[in-house]
């Protein structure tokens, strides 16, 4: 299952967590000092402005640690990270200096949300299925693509064919595992355990791209090979 980093804030709160599959794992929660927008007594108005906002950059400072010590050290699978959050706050966030170059690489979206918290995970998740979507068929059109340039380039590091395909998986040989998503259940079953069992990379491919369509056409199974094995 593909792993993405989810980060929602506003400048209260943040929270950190990870998506996998379709389960969401809170990682960690941190809180601002910003104060209230109702000064204590005695205090100018701009001297007071300029405490929140140094709040609020020392909590998106903070912030950004967590990012990068999560999702580079910690979760270093991260495919992609999503933050979102109510209001303009993401924004800042997102385009000040507060998150480190490699973090930012991963960013694939903003979302504006209701909510932080858990509750604005969820939200996230909900707001970003077409973000998601996108990132899926990417990833389906340059494994697909990797194949089929293998196929008329290198073919014998490629494979096709129910047989042919289970035949090299069962050797060891197939680093990527394709398998269109019209396939029988038992088929796509079968195939995922051999090669859970082997340490292949499976992907299931959708019908709903060019390439998709062509892993169909050819039966439905593909595998891209560690090493050449001459036919």
């Amino acid at each position: 299952k593909e792993v993405y980093g989810l980060v929602v804030m506003d400048r209260r709160e943040g929270m950190i967590a990870l998506l996998k599959g379709k389960s969401i794992i809170p990682l960690q929660k941190s809180t601002s000092n910003v104060p209230g927008k109702t000064r204590a007594g005695g205090q100018s108005a701009a001297r007071f402005e300029r405490l929140r906002e140094g709040a609020a950059k020392e909590f998106y400072s903070r912030l950004g640690e967590h990012m990068k010590e999560q999702f580079l050290h910690q979760n270093a699978l991260v495919k992609g990270i999503i933050v979102g959050g109510p209001g303009p706050t993401k924004q800042d966030f997102v385009e000040g200096d507060y998150i480190t170059s490699e973090v930012k690489k991963k960013i694939i979206g903003l979302r504006d949300l209701s909510y932080t918290g858990e509750f604005g995970l969820q939200e996230l998740v909900d707001r970003s299925q077409d973000l998601l979507a996108k990132e899926e068929i990417a990833e389906e059109k340059q494994v697909t693509g990797e194949f089929f340039k293998l196929l008329s380039t290198d073919p014998d590091r490629a494979a096709y064919g129910r047989d042919d395909v289970l035949k090299k998986l069962r050797m060891g040989a197939v680093d990527k595992l394709l398998l269109s998503e019209s396939l029988a259940d038992s088929d796509i079953t079968l195939f995922e355990k051999e090669a859970e069992n082997l340490g292949s990379t499976v992907f299931i491919i959708s019908t709903e791209t060019r390439e998709g369509v062509q892993i169909k056409e050819i039966g439905g199974f593909a595998g891209i090979l560690r090493y050449k094995i001459e036919t």
